[in-house]
């Protein structure tokens, strides 16, 4: 026996008898010397005494001063060269012990951090969240707890390999828990086909920060709300069993690509406001109640977004206000401020603005999300 191993032995002797004295003194210097063995000399101890220690240690470790305990643990936090199960022990202690652990040592596995997850507060789970190089199973762990603050550390975690499939979960919370709306946009690997399928139901300062960060082109956009707003369009079509002369003179004109801008001015002119109701509907791919919304309920400055989106000059814009609102027998007058404001919206509002207005308007209308 080497001279080392004799040392050992003799350490470990004196701690066992000290483990026989259940005074607060004798317990303190029975954890110092437990763990300052373990942390020099754990590879010249036994399997068996590792495991004696550390179950002296789980018995002992309530009575020992926190202060003493987050040493300990802010000591071993980086460091991979100790037991293992010294390090599951501080991970299981009160969240100011383990935070360190539970956020640097690379000495947890995946399995000890699941039974974490399941078994400790909250704190320890936003401590998990926040560790570096999460794997997707740790991370389908921390979003089944369904709690909102661990899911948004987890997604503020660029390095969390969040899978698809979990994507997809924290998606289903995010349309009615906004907070998780944020930073899941933020996600710098959020793949471009769910991004895109929640552009159509975040607020409009998100998508500006989703197209700026995925990068979308003008056409993929496009695509985008032609879908959502097509399915709207489709459930509509289902729950009315018989179609109208004027849908299938409209949907016949679609077809040939011959509904134009034209067409709907000389339906209004001739008086035949439904017809015009539906084209302008049909133009700007929008359900056709949407499209009474905005003629005749949400005001000129409304109209003249729709104008925008459709391309129809603001020189239009009074023609169409007035035939429409005396085919209702509204009010057609508009005050200087009225118009000003409303010319505003031709000026500072582009073709691409103005669709993504009427989008949000479409999806609020719906009253819930699109996807």
């Amino acid at each position: 026996m080497s001279e080392t191993e004799n040392s050992t032995g003799e350490e470990i002797a004196k701690l066992m008898v000290l483990a026989h004295n259940s005074s607060k003194e004798a317990r303190a210097e029975l954890f110092d010397g437990i763990t300052d063995l373990i942390e020099a000399q754990h590879q010249q101890i036994s399997v068996t005494e590792i495991d004696l220690m550390m179950d002296i240690l789980s018995t002992i470790i309530s009575d020992i001063e926190i202060n003493i305990r987050k040493k300990l643990s802010l000591k071993l936090a980086d460091r991979s060269d100790v037991p293992a199960e010294l390090i599951i022990l501080l991970a299981n202690d009160e969240i100011e012990v383990a935070n360190p652990i539970l956020i640097q040592n690379t000495l947890l596995t995946d399995k000890d951090l699941i039974k974490i997850i399941q078994r400790r507060s909250r704190q320890h789970q936003m401590s998990i969240a926040s560790r570096k190089m999460l794997s997707a199973d740790v991370c389908r762990e921390l979003v089944s707890t369904n709690d909102d603050n661990v899911i948004v550390t987890l997604l503020t975690n660029q390095e969390a390999k969040i899978d698809n499939d979990t994507i997809e979960k924290i998606i289903e919370k995010a349309k009615v828990r906004e907070v998780l709306q944020p930073p899941l946009v933020r996600r710098e690997d959020l793949p471009k086909d769910i991004a895109a399928r929640m552009y159509s139901w975040i607020s409009m300062s998100l998508k500006s920060e989703l197209l700026k960060i995925h990068d979308f082109d003008a056409d993929e956009l496009e695509g985008v709300l032609e879908e959502s707003i097509n399915e709207l369009k489709e459930e509509d079509d289902l729950s009315s069993p018989n179609i109208e002369p004027e849908v299938a003179l409209i949907s016949k004109l679609k077809k040939a690509d011959k509904l134009h801008i034209s067409f709907l001015m000389k339906s209004l002119r001739q008086g035949n406001t439904c017809l015009f109701e539906l084209a302008f509907a049909e133009i700007l791919n929008i359900p056709d109640e949407i499209m009474c919304n905005i003629l005749y309920d949400r005001g000129p400055a409304a109209l003249a977004i729709a104008c925008c989106a459709a391309r129809i000059d603001k020189s239009v814009f009074l023609t169409i206000f007035r035939l429409t609102r005396e085919a209702k027998m509204m009010d057609t007058e508009l005050s200087k401020e009225e118009i000003k404001h409303t010319y505003n919206q031709f000026v500072n509002t582009n073709e691409q603005r103005a669709k993504l207005i009427l989008h949000k308007w479409v999806e609020d209308s719906a009253r819930t999300p699109i996807f």
